[in-house]
Formats: structure tokens, sequence, C-alpha cells
């Protein structure tokens, strides 16, 4: 296997373990979820590629789908109970003349799917990198790999077959050079009310001017995440892309409720105005994951959760160390099509929440109560008295910069949808389909289940901490300084409830409106307070092909609907390209 240079120096990045059950990753495609999970940890932590919600769930889309495709390819797509491809028919590659169709090829297969997916993702480094940076995480990637126990033939004929397969999916999907993917270059913020820009709290971040000689001084830099994203990255596998969109965000009476909601539940700890109980300051932290050092991003704390799920939910029959057995295989496949159906869902949810994130340019709380006297802005006439619920002075709790002495900050993207509803319901929909298929739930299409779990959030793990001091790469985060996170072990009755808090978390944050998440008259009940999670019905979820005059009134408010949309839409048609065109393969493999 090819191997890039290292310089002798690298920081040591002592990661903190992951608490899961022992045995996960003795099947291959749990092992190369683990992979994409960690990849996704170390990227944030070092300032690499794939970063940021959107490029960190399209990665790990791609690799679950080559995986996919590469291993049912093998088993024969189609035979049985064997899913399709992704890929059109007609462009699966043959299998090799003498290659059969057992398990162990299959994981071979995949095996190699996984590993180009990865070098090519992370394996073209920034140049905002140091170079310390760039050896620790190609040491650290091919340390990954190079951890995957079953021995790794290059040359055999299955390798060659899952990289062809591999390389045509990147072919279509993957973000090309030149291409956008979710820098800002080009893009500007409106100015004035409702309008996304720069936070008060964090309006540049310092950035240095030479990586690797911070002599040469710092500059400043604003960061917008994605603004072209969502237009111009390719969708995986909706079949109806013109119909994930959202209504206008409400105005009036429930814009006003949205604001005295956020002013009094979203407050920093330290404000008179700060209504929030433990337990939802709790919920807030829990569920972050907002691409910071030692963590990544929500779609690795979903994927975390769906381990769990998968897990408690396996054959107890099956083991992986027996190839030949059938319950083996019947495992192996479904972990295979759950976590591709769940992954390329949160791919295309990135894809469609930054469409209208950017659609509609909403500012977020922290800009929107401190102005939300019209006073506030430039050409507005004075008022004798401050607007109920303006707060020119405000902050959030915010969004956590765990595992670092820095303050609490603002995404850098616009408030609606919220991503992480969208992320959080196209994921556990997912689950929630495939299992009531699979006969092993109980699930209501657009109501609650009976797929309970239990989960460790690294954020409230008694490991995390906010810092003292710099973090210290090369040192163990237990032998930090720092206010350690207190752990706590959440349980849910069903990944219905979960889909409600992890939406609900952002407004106990501070960094989202409610109406980001839901529509409020679905949450609402009768007597004006929210009812309980298994209560909820989402009423105006994505059908399939919206008539041509649908209007804005016809359309879902919030993420948590257009994440249900999106992952109803892609399971009704069964993850499968969009279109039969014949890609052409690339002329040299990434393995």
């Amino acid at each position: 296997m090819a191997r890039s240079p290292l310089t002798k120096e690298i920081i040591m990045l002592n990661f903190p373990p992951v608490s899961e059950a022992p045995g996960l990753n003795a099947y291959p495609v749990l092992y190369w979820n683990h992979v994409g999970l960690e990849m996704n940890r170390i990227t944030h932590s070092l300032g690499g590629p794939q970063g940021g919600p959107t490029l960190s769930a399209r990665a790990l889309g791609l690799l679950h789908l080559a995986m996919h495709d590469a291993y049912f390819s093998v088993l024969g797509a189609g035979i049985g109970d064997n899913p399709k491809t992704w890929l059109p028919d007609a462009v699966v590659p043959a299998l090799p003349t003498g290659v059969e169709r057992t398990l162990t090829n299959a994981n071979a297969a995949m095996t190699a799917a996984a590993v180009t997916v990865i070098n090519l993702q992370y394996g073209s480094l920034p140049a905002s990198m140091s170079t310390t940076a760039r050896s620790t995480m190609v040491h650290l990637r091919m340390q990954l790999i190079d951890g995957y126990g079953p021995h790794i033939d290059t040359l055999s004929a299955v390798h060659g077959h899952g990289v062809r397969v591999a390389n045509l999916i990147l072919d279509r999907l993957a973000i090309k050079t030149g291409e956008p993917g979710a820098g800002h270059e080009g893009y500007e913020p409106k100015s004035g009310r409702f309008y996304f820009r720069d936070e008060p709290q964090h309006p540049v971040a310092l950035v240095p001017i030479d990586p690797d000689d911070r002599s040469k001084g710092l500059k400043p830099a604003r960061a917008y995440h994605g603004p072209f994203y969502g237009t111009t990255a390719r969708p995986m596998a909706v079949t109806d892309p013109e119909g994930h969109r959202l209504a206008h965000w409400p105005e009036g009476g429930e814009y006003d409720a949205a604001v005295k909601e956020v002013h009094a539940l979203g407050g920093a700890p330290n404000l008179s105005t700060t209504t929030r109980q433990p337990d939802q300051t709790v919920a807030a932290l829990y569920w972050a994951y907002d691409g910071v050092n030692l963590i990544g991003t929500p779609p690795r704390l979903y994927n975390q959760i769906l381990r769990v799920v998968a897990w408690d939910k396996r054959d107890p029959a099956a083991d992986p160390q027996t190839p030949t057995l059938h319950a083996t295989i019947r495992q192996t496949s479904e972990f295979v099509r759950l976590f591709a159906l769940a992954n390329v869902a949160m791919a295309d949810a990135g894809k469609f929440a930054w469409a209208e994130k950017y659609r509609f340019e909403l500012w977020r709380p922290l800009s929107g109560i401190r102005e939300h006297d019209e006073s506030s802005e430039a050409g507005r006439d004075g008022t004798e008295a401050v607007t109920d619920c303006a707060d020119p002075f405000w902050l959030a709790l915010g969004a956590p910069r765990t595992n670092t002495d820095q303050a609490s900050f603002k995404p850098p993207f616009p408030a609606y949808p919220s991503g992480h509803a969208t992320f959080g319901a196209a994921c556990f929909q997912m689950a929630r389909l495939y299992y009531a298929e699979a006969g092993k739930a109980m699930v209501t299409p657009d109501g609650t289940d009976d797929i309970g779990f239990a989960f460790v959030s690294e954020e409230l793990n008694g490991i995390s901490r906010d810092l003292d001091g710099p973090y210290d790469p090369n040192r163990p985060l237990t032998d930090q300084p720092g206010l350690v996170r207190t752990y706590v072990k959440r349980r849910f009755p069903s990944l219905w409830s979960a889909i409600w808090e992890n939406a609900f978390s952002r407004i106990w944050l501070g960094v989202h409106w409610r109406f980001d998440a839901f529509d409020f008259r679905d949450a609402i009940g009768t007597d004006g307070k929210y009812k309980k999670p298994h209560d909820v019905r989402y009423s105006n979820v994505w059908t399939k092909k919206r008539p041509a005059d649908v209007t804005d009134a016809d359309l879902p408010i919030g993420g948590v609907p257009l994440g249900l949309g999106i992952a109803n839409d892609i399971w009704q048609g069964g993850m499968r390209a969009s279109d039969a065109e014949t890609i052409p393969e690339r002329a040299h493999a990434y393995a």
C-alpha cells in the first residue's frame, strides 16, 4: 500500500478512548465506520480536510456508499435478499474471473473501497495546516488503516474490484478540485434586519500568516461555512431534488414567541434573565459536537448512537470469525445496508439544509436578540425605550469549544433550518424505517417507536473539559487542568424522542430559534405547552413529487421535517443513483 513521506516530527494527539461494547469492530464494516469516525475527530483537531458538518457528513456518506456497493456487487446485488447497488446495474464492474461470491471476498472488496475513499478524502491536505499537523494527519490515517486485523492484499483481483467501485462513486459524488465545496470565497453576507452576518462576540478569528512560522504574526479571517455547498454539491440518493424545500420562517407573533423563548432558555448562565434548568443544560451540551477538538461534528455523534442501536439489535447467533455461517452473512449485510442508508441520508441532509440556510440567510439569536429593537438598524428612527425582549447585551450559552480554553461561539452559517435537527432526523428516521421493515421494531411512521438506547456523549464523559490554558496535544487530556464535564449517561425510550431532544437542544444552547427545528403548531398542545415527545406528530413532511404549483404554505417548517422527508425519499427510492449515466473509470487508484 502506498505511503506518503513523513517528517520526523508529529503531534502525539492522545485521544480519549471511545467507550462502547467490545466486539463491534470485529465486523469489517463497523471497523471502517470506526475509522471514518476517528478521521472526523482527527481532522477537526488538526484543522484538516473534510471539515464542518457538511463535508464531514459527505465523507461518511461516500465511505459507506462505496463500501455498500463493493460489498453487494461481490455477493450479487439483487440476488436473494441482497439489495441493489447505488450504482446503476450497467455501470457496476463485472466480478473478476475466479473471484467467488463469498463473505470473505465481499469484505475484502469493501475494505478496498473503504481505504480508497479514506485516502482520497483525507490525503489532500490544505496549506493552512502546519507541516507537523500534516505529518500527524498522514501518520494517524495510516495507523488506522494498518490497524485493520486481516491482511489487506492490494494485489488481489477482489481488492482491485473494490477500488474500481469506490472510484466510480467518487467520480460521481466527491467534491472536485476547483469546486467550492464548503469554501466561502466570493461570499458576502447581507446587511440589515434579520440577515445572518458576523456575530458580535467573535466577528473575526486571528490565524497564523504562516502555519510553520508563528513569528510572522497573525491575520484576521472571517469564517462562513458552505454558502455555495447546497447549490453546487451533487445530491446522493434523493429522488426529488426540487421537493426538499422549506416554507419561509414564520414572522409576526411566532417569531416574537421564539425570541422570548431563546432569550430565557438559551442565555449565558450568569445572566439574570436565563431560566434554563440543569437538565436542559445537560441536553444542550450532550448533543453539541460542534466540530471541536477531540470530538468532531454531529454526524459522528449520530453514528456513535447508531452503533449502539445496531449492536443491541444484532443477531446473537452471528459470529464474524465464521465467514461460512449464514447468520453472519445476514448480519454483516444488515450492518452494511443500515449504515449506508443512514450516512447517505445525512450527506443529503447537509446539502439540502445548507441550500435552505443560504436561501433565507436568517440571523441567529445572538444577533437577533441584541438587535431586536428596530432602532438597532442604521437609518431607523430612534425609540423611546428598548422593545420588549430586545437585549443589546445578551449572550448565548453558545456552542462549546470543548477541550480548549476558548469561549463558546455561534456556528458560522445561517440559522434556518437547524443542521442538527436535519442531520439527526435523517439518520434516526432511516434507522426507524429500516428496523420497522426488518420486523425488529414497532414504529409509527409519523410518530414514536420502541427503539430505546442509552449513550454517553463525549461532551459529557467525565473526561472532556473546559481547559484553564491552551490545549497541549502531546499530553493526555486527563493530565491537563480545567473544569471536567460531569459524566452523564442519558437514556432515551425511542429514536423519536432523540430526534426531538437533539433538535430542541440547540434552543437551550442559544444558537437556534425553535422554528429552525420544527413547526410550533406540531409541538404545542391545546394548553399552550410543549407536548411530550411521544405525542408529537410532524404533520407536514415531504411527499413524493410535489406539484409544480406548490405554494409556500404547503411546505414544511424546520429541520426535523426536512430530515424526515429526505430519509423517506431515499428509503422509498431504494438508495439508487438518480440516473443511469455511464461514468468513466479513473486512470489511477487511491489505494
